[in-house]
């Protein structure tokens, strides 16, 4: 029995690099831990949210984790039919070649390929929807042609995975065979600094971003993106119209451009900091005194639960993942409509005038890299190696 369960080979899939390297080193090393030889795919080339040279490095650590690694010319959205079908026969190629018995897909691209691909070489597959494309709340038209795609490919998984307690609702009405629900992707708790150690950070971080002791350093990390909702931020900050508010937000993405020209457009220059892409985000959560994570669809804001970790008081987006974890005003405040510059500019105003001190309780604990390595742990063994 122990023979068969080592010659497991699993294949995990993303869309982009970015996603391997953000969310899957803790699902190599337990798989890895396991008995199981791992082998990534993904887009490289296109590596999403972090940067080529990051890209470069991911490939490095995962050879040296002895792992194979296969690049995979996903498209970013949905991409076209040649496109899809030139990495569903790649996928299809490793599969046969290196022998592989399963698959865990991620992303909604990769979720659909991954399926298409398990269904046709007869092998098992686990898709983690890190956030459905409909929600509730969210576009109609989301409802309309995103629903019927999930619950078409869901009858080919064997296990969905969600990650906030809507989607695992949602779960429910598609025809799976098992679902599961986990708390995100795992926060590390334990990268704790003294009281002492934070102040410099604090102190030293806004030093290098010119932010003063007596100024409101508001943060947003992510990409730039329309998903991400940098704009509404910017235009609730315009419409406050004071100078004593600070805004950076760290990430890359295709929206630069036109952040830049909105951020001219709305006299903010003085204001705001685009600061790229941040590999060590400990000394930007200490400097802060708001994270404003507004994103218009999110499975469960990973920005926002470091931020809240590292006690950053939070404005997040009522119609996510997030209210699973800003549960009352000690933690943060939600915005219903997060395209509604007006209503968040008021929240923004009540976060200042009423600064509270961050207070983590017992359902936040649930959230830790610990706990999440521990449920996925039991989902190998009893989806890949058939322990009860």
């Amino acid at each position: 029995m122990d023979t068969e369960k080592k010659k497991q080979r699993i294949l995990i899939i993303a869309t982009t690099a970015s996603m391997i390297e953000q969310f899957n080193i803790h699902n190599i090393k337990i798989l890895q831990n396991l008995g199981i030889e791992v082998h990534v795919g993904t887009n490289f080339k296109k590596p999403g949210t972090i940067t080529s040279s990051l890209s470069k490095n991911l490939k490095k650590t995962l050879k040296k984790m002895g792992v194979q690694y296969h690049q995979l010319d996903f498209s970013r959205g949905i991409g076209s039919h040649k496109e899809n079908k030139l990495v569903l026969n790649q996928i299809c190629s490793i599969i046969e070649t290196y022998k592989i018995s399963g698959i865990h897909a991620h992303s909604p691209l990769g979720g659909i390929i991954g399926r298409r691909a398990a269904h046709k070489m007869n092998i098992k597959i686990l898709y983690t929807a890190h956030g459905f494309q409909f929600f509730k709340g969210g576009p109609l038209k989301d409802w309309l042609i995103f629903f019927p795609v999930e619950w078409f490919y869901a009858r080919w998984t064997d296990a969905l995975i969600t990650i906030n307690q809507q989607d695992y609702s949602v779960a429910h009405f598609l025809p799976v065979t098992q679902r599961y629900y986990i708390p995100g992707v795992g926060v590390d708790f334990k990268k704790n600094f003294s009281e002492d150690e934070r102040q410099n950070l604090r102190i030293q971080t806004r030093k290098q971003l010119g932010v003063q002791k007596d100024e409101y350093l508001i943060i947003s990390v992510g990409e730039l993106s329309k998903r991400k909702n940098h704009e509404t931020v910017l235009r609730a900050i315009a419409t406050l119209k004071n100078p004593k508010i600070k805004y950076v937000i760290a990430g890359i993405g295709k929206e630069k451009n036109q952040l830049v020209e909105l951020i001219k457009e709305l006299g903010l220059q003085k204001q705001v900091q685009l600061l790229g892409y941040l590999e060590d985000l400990d000394g930007l959560y200490y400097a802060a005194d708001l994270n404003v994570f507004v994103s218009k669809r999110e499975g469960l804001g990973l920005g926002g639960l470091d931020g809240v970790v590292r006690g950053v008081y939070i404005i997040g987006n009522a119609n996510t993942g997030m209210k699973d974890y800003i549960l009352n005003k000690d933690i943060g405040l939600l915005v219903k409509s997060p395209t509604d510059s007006n209503e968040l500019a008021k929240k923004i105003q009540i976060a200042m005038n009423e600064k509270r001190e961050v207070k983590l309780n017992e359902q936040i604990q649930k959230f830790s890299q610990e706990n999440v390595d521990k449920l996925m742990t039991n989902i190998y063994k009893k989806e890949f190696l058939n322990y009860e």
